[in-house]
């Protein structure tokens, strides 16, 4: 099917010249209710997105009749523009924090000039969807919804720890799979001669001794360990990674005016993230049953095509649902 894309250049913060690659339905495809998808990178693999994932999704949906719009933000990509050094170091932290809101915002001033009766749908992959939920809530042109893939909710960054991240049915699932080598005699050797994954087993026996301690911890009612966030000294120890305030009043916001999905892979510690440390206490069970969905066995970057056609087909149907 022969899809219509279009280069596009639009000012964006302090005079850079953003770039955006337009994607239109194809001739004799109905237009889907007008429906605009406005999608921006997770920090590092620019307009496709990871895995191509937002490629893909522009490719699934225009089919359907939707336009979709992905574009790079400042400093990033093919976009003009600098970010500052001391920001790169942590680019996932700044991210979290709102580093390309200011970019969205551009993008959405030179959609409205095109696009101001269609409804928008803001989306991205893991930073691209943290970006799209910051910049949206802060929209003066209205927002249909949001289709959020493995949307961090915590800031991420250098700064923390993630010792205790993974969940402990991931982390069981693969040391499982070390089950059946303790008696085969080629894995005792690869073991025993320096060719194992030691760093890989290593987190996750380590998570699941520190989430059960957590455990066992709270049931005895012992009081948490607090640990000083004051990582600019070189011997301070890294704060436990916590939830983000920023996503819980976007999400808040997001949830009060327009259709949010949240996706997640059910092989992603940022599943744990979202159920754990904010749905648990920030979501009634009928809010959580109506936004959250779980792609099995998918991973954070949904790296197989089959994950992630599983994704767009949700997002398909909730739009069918919900708009």
């Amino acid at each position: 099917m022969l899809l219509e894309r279009e280069i596009v250049e639009f000012p964006g913060p302090d005079g850079a010249n953003l770039v955006g690659i337009l994607w239109l339905p194809p001739p004799g495809v109905p237009r889907n209710n007008n429906t605009l998808f406005i999608l921006s990178h997770g920090g590092l693999s620019h307009k496709p997105g990871a895995h191509r994932a937002q490629y893909h999704l522009a490719r699934y949906f225009t089919s359907r009749g939707c336009t979709v719009f992905r574009f790079d933000p400042a400093g990033m990509g093919d976009s003009d523009g600098t970010i500052q050094t001391n920001v790169r170091q942590d680019l996932f932290g700044s991210i979290a924090s709102g580093l390309f809101r200011e970019s969205h915002h551009a993008a959405f001033d030179y959609l409205a000039t095109r696009f101001a009766n269609y409804k928008w749908i803001l989306s991205g992959v893991c930073g691209g969807a943290i970006s799209s939920l910051l910049a949206g809530v802060e929209s003066p042109y209205p927002i249909a919804g949001y289709a959020l893939i493995s949307c961090s909710v915590v800031l991420d960054g250098s700064r923390f720890d993630y010792s205790r991240r993974e969940p402990p049915a991931t982390a069981l699932r693969y040391m499982r799979l070390y089950l059946p080598k303790l008696v085969n005699p080629t894995a005792i050797w690869r073991f025993v001669s320096g060719q194992s994954e030691y760093a890989r087993m290593w987190t996750y026996s380590r998570s699941l001794f520190l989430r059960g301690k957590d455990n066992i911890a709270a049931k005895l009612g012992w009081p948490r360990k607090v640990v000083s966030a004051d990582t600019d000294k070189p011997d301070a120890a890294k704060p436990p990674v916590g939830l983000n305030p920023i996503f819980v009043k976007a999400a808040r916001q997001a949830i009060r005016r327009s259709k949010v999905l949240f996706i997640y892979g059910d092989n992603d510690g940022f599943l744990w993230d979202f159920t754990d440390l904010y749905a648990t206490n920030h979501l009634s069970d009928s809010q959580r049953a109506r936004v959250l969905r779980v792609v099995a066995h998918a991973n954070h970057m949904f790296i197989w095509q089959e994950w992630q056609q599983q994704a767009f087909e949700l997002i398909d149907g909730w739009l069918v649902a919900e708009m």
